[in-house]
């Protein structure tokens, strides 16, 4: 086993160089999920009814 670093290879043209940069996120993450509305009264909905 040698010591001899592995050659750099040139940029293939129409590739973009490693490593590319992530763009940043600029979309925020929603608080909750898109089809989840939110409740007025989330303690009524989310006990069970006390009359049936």
């Amino acid at each position: 086993m040698s010591n001899v670093p592995d050659p750099i290879l040139p940029p293939v043209p129409g590739n973009p160089p490693f490593p590319t940069p992530m763009p940043p996120i600029t979309e925020p993450e929603p608080d909750r999920l898109p089809d989840e509305t939110p409740n007025p009264n989330p303690d009524e909905n989310d006990a069970p009814p006390l009359s049936v």
